[in-house]
């Protein structure tokens, strides 16, 4: 998918969000299909909280998951990328 990351997060997101699931939905963007343990490799968080703050924006309909054997792959939904956008232009 395609979003245009300013330097940093935005406020807005950070303030919606708080900064770590803004952060987590970030590296989902920017690694499409990026599997729980390398979410929280990029995020440098835990693999239990890179998996709880996926989970909620999974369920926020923020991001989607793909299972791939034994792993589970994240990826951005449209509603992901429709509020990065907004939040990066506003």
């Amino acid at each position: 998918m395609n979003w245009a990351p300013s330097c940093g997060l935005i406020n807005g997101l950070i303030a919606l969000l708080g900064r770590t699931r803004a952060t987590v939905l970030t590296v989902i963007a920017d690694n499409a299909l990026c599997t729980t343990t390398q979410l929280a490799a990029h995020t440098k968080i835990s693999l239990a909280s890179a998996s709880e703050h996926a989970t909620i924006l999974r369920h926020a309909g923020l991001t989607a998951v793909t299972r791939d054997h034994k792993h589970v792959r994240h990826s951005i939904s449209s509603a992901g990328l429709a509020l990065l956008n907004t939040t990066m232009t506003t």
